[in-house]
């Protein structure tokens, strides 16, 4: 209990310290992206998932390094918890219409289309006794919403099935050098 209230405290001062972060970084988000599946190639691994990225060119977007981070972490993180054993994720960078388009897809459980819009809202658990057993506060997807608003940008489930769920992070680009 201590250890939950303690994640959920931390994720609502990270929540309200959006607006005070500098948002001056230069990043590459393919860069970004290398970065975080090799942060979680431990989980991926103890959980039986393969982890894959694909890339076309640099983008580059201006923002904050740590808050876009966290995004893609919380993004790619939820795929590999909701996953099938056996299964697969895999984050692709590409530019469309002059915004950089974060693809993370996943061979997980699908997330049913009345809960694909509340799975950003704070709280909203779509099972809460299995988010409660992985750790989950309802806050992570949350989170990234704000962040990606904060940066211009958006993000919403692209398509979501039984076979498995591709959310889309929409962010502004600075630069594209192929």
């Amino acid at each position: 209990q201590t250890e939950r209230l303690t994640k959920l405290v931390k994720t609502l001062l990270d929540m309200s310290e959006l607006q005070t972060v500098a948002r001056t970084d230069e990043i590459e988000l393919g860069a970004l992206v290398e970065e975080v599946l090799a942060d979680l190639e431990p989980l991926a691994r103890e959980r039986g998932i393969a982890l894959n990225a694909g890339c076309c060119g640099e983008l580059y977007m201006t923002g904050s390094d740590i808050l876009i981070y966290r995004v893609v972490f919380n993004l790619v993180e939820n795929a590999i918890k909701y996953n099938r054993p056996n299964g697969s994720v895999t984050v692709s960078v590409k530019e469309k219409n002059g915004q950089a388009m974060i693809l993370v897809k996943d061979t997980g459980i699908g997330i049913s289309p009345e809960n694909q819009k509340k799975i950003f809202d704070p709280f909203f658990r779509v099972d809460k006794s299995r988010s409660r057993a992985m750790g989950g506060a309802g806050l992570g997807l949350a989170l990234v919403d704000s962040i990606a608003r904060e940066h211009g940008g958006s993000v919403k489930v692209l398509e979501s099935n039984e076979k498995g769920s591709i959310i889309a992070l929409m962010l502004p680009v600075s630069s594209l050098k192929n």
